[in-house]
């Protein structure tokens, strides 16, 4: 397997736009560790060159003298700080079938140059399945605390290491943009000649932009409703439906009355003129910007709402929770706790969450006159007996976080060793950006420690009794009689930073002494527009409006087509 013919013939084979190769896929656990090999370049012109064949050489005559059994070649074209390639999926995918031992690479930062949640993901699949990292010469166990924390400090050097080639490469787009040459993939509307370095129009796309212009100054129509037209005529060329995302870039670009405007990184934006050919006038892209402009200062204003001021995340996936407004004054304000981004089969499939908050506002202040009334009231929101389990259960939660908390203390233990011994080869800058990653670990942890100790020496020594929250809770005494809304808002925001909000109860979580947490369980009231509100996808009516747009979609069709 180790022959220049063999190798090539792989190489062939990815170039098809393959992402495995298996050699032996079954291969058992044994006396021979088995190696997946992983390979990663970040272009189409390093693969078609020779960096990919070079690595598969490399990789694979290493495997074979350490009597190594090769299960497959794993490949991606694509960065190293995406965690979601297709060939690395795939080797995850057979680490978790138990199919091999090691991870073999050219180098640590083919495999990672992620950002630190991406890593500890990755490390986490490999360290439970038992499996190192390799690079020839050397085998990282991620399970051994030291080698884990120098490949930590590996990761971050390829991480450094990837800022300064993109500043490289935005350096020179940045010269280009000035000498007007073109660079990434221009609109759909033009065409790029590598020859001349000249931009022309695309024909098959040519009606475009003076389409959308009359649809939204002649025809007033939205962003949304010019999609819907465009969706009637023709697609764009990647087949996917208009949305009012493109309407939107098309109406604001600079590019179609011909000006190439980049803004980078930096801070600083190039305007470049007469780049584009135009396809419509400067001064009907000023009118556009007005009109534009007229449209959304009409917007709304933010009206206050009683739990805006709380952190809410979902019981059911975990996501962030908004409290978005909607309705008017004349018709009234309504607020609904929603995720931020709308109803997705692809993206959240299972968690419809929409609660308008008129259901979860009167409760609360029911629950709080209750907490306040007296202790057995109060019972109904709020848990004061702990018996011997709960108590364990605190032991084991401040047993869990002390662990974590000696973990982070031995890596920056061992930090400081490598900053005494000078460095160990990384830059001062590396290592001080780990050292402050430790730091603000090991405030997370302490702060979480001393939350729950002192809770549970509140509990022991019963001193988490009604008396005391209800001397929390005294400022919110007159909360709906002599406080404005804004008042009321900021208030329970303070008394209550944090909450999780399920179907059917809102669990706000509070802080005794500012250090004791505790949480108050509200009743969420049961929903009376159920067949209206149910966090899918609606059906589209037929309307005279959805039929005039009917109407205008045809007449545009014959006019450009």
């Amino acid at each position: 397997m180790q022959a220049i013919e063999d190798i090539h013939r792989i190489g062939n084979y990815f170039t098809k736009g393959s992402t495995v190769f298996y050699f032996n896929k079954a291969a058992l656990p044994g006396k021979n560790l088995r190696v997946f090999i992983y390979i990663r370049v970040s272009t189409k012109l390093q693969e078609y060159r020779f960096s990919l064949k070079a690595q598969i050489q490399e990789l694979v005559q290493y495997a074979h003298s350490m009597g190594w059994i090769i299960v497959g070649i794993y490949r991606d074209v694509d960065s190293g700080g995406k965690l979601d390639k297709a060939g690395l999926t795939q080797m995850l995918d057979d680490v978790d079938d138990d199919k091999g031992d090691v991870v073999l690479c050219i180098d640590q930062d083919r495999l990672s140059r992620l950002d630190t949640v991406s890593w500890e993901y990755l490390k986490s699949q490999l360290r439970e399945n038992s499996v190192k990292i390799a690079e020839p010469g050397k085998i990282t166990d991620l399970a051994d605390e030291d080698d884990e924390f120098f490949s930590d400090l590996k990761n971050l050097f390829a991480k450094r290491e990837k800022k300064k080639i993109v500043k490289r490469m935005m350096r020179g787009k940045r010269q280009r943009t000035r000498e007007g040459k073109g660079w990434g993939k221009p609109p759909f509307e033009y065409l790029y000649d590598k020859n001349t370095g000249k931009h022309t129009v695309n024909e098959a796309y040519s009606w475009v932009i003076p389409t959308i212009d009359d649809l939204y100054l002649k025809q007033g129509l939205s962003d949304e409703k010019i999609a819907e037209v465009l969706n009637g005529i023709k697609k764009p060329p990647s087949g996917k439906p208009w949305n009012s995302q493109h309407i939107s870039k098309r109406l604001t670009s600079k590019a179609y009355h011909g000006v190439m405007e980049k803004s980078f990184s930096n801070g600083e934006t190039i305007v470049t003129p007469g780049v584009y050919p135009p396809l419509r006038s400067k001064e009907t892209w000023h009118r556009i910007q007005l009109k534009r402009k007229e449209k959304y200062q009409r917007r709304n204003p933010i009206y206050p709402a009683l739990t805006r001021n709380i952190a809410v995340t979902c019981g059911d996936c975990g996501r962030k929770l908004s409290l978005k407004q909607s309705g008017s004054i004349k018709y009234g304000i309504h607020f609904y706790y929603k995720h931020g981004r709308e109803h997705k089969p692809d993206y959240s499939p299972d968690c419809g969450m929409s609660i308008n908050s008129i259901r979860i506002d009167f409760n609360l202040i029911r629950a709080v006159k209750e907490i306040l009334d007296n202790e057995e009231t109060a019972r109904r929101y709020i848990q004061f007996e702990y018996n011997p389990q709960d108590i364990e259960q605190l032991n084991a939660e401040i047993e869990g976080v002390n662990k974590q908390l000696n973990e982070v203390q031995q890596m920056y233990d061992n930090l400081l060793d490598l900053v005494l011994k000078g460095g160990g080869g990384f830059s001062g800058g590396l290592l001080e950006s780990k050292q402050a990653e430790l730091e603000s670990q090991r405030q997370v942890h302490t702060a979480r420690k001393r939350q729950l100790e002192n809770k549970k020496e509140a509990v022991m020594q019963q001193m988490f009794n009604y008396v005391a929250v209800s001397q929390y809770f005294e400022a919110l005494l007159y909360l709906d009689e002599e406080m404005t809304p804004q008042e009321q808002m900021e208030l329970i925001g303070r008394l209550f930073p944090s909450g999780v909000l399920y179907e059917d109860k809102l669990v706000l979580k509070a802080y005794l002494n500012g250090e004791t947490p505790f949480p108050v369980v509200v009743p969420v009231a049961p929903n009376p527009f159920g067949y209206m509100n149910n966090g899918g996808p609606r059906k589209k009516r037929s309307t005279k409006a959805s039929l005039g747009l009917k109407k205008i979609t045809e007449e545009v069709k014959k006019q450009f087509l």
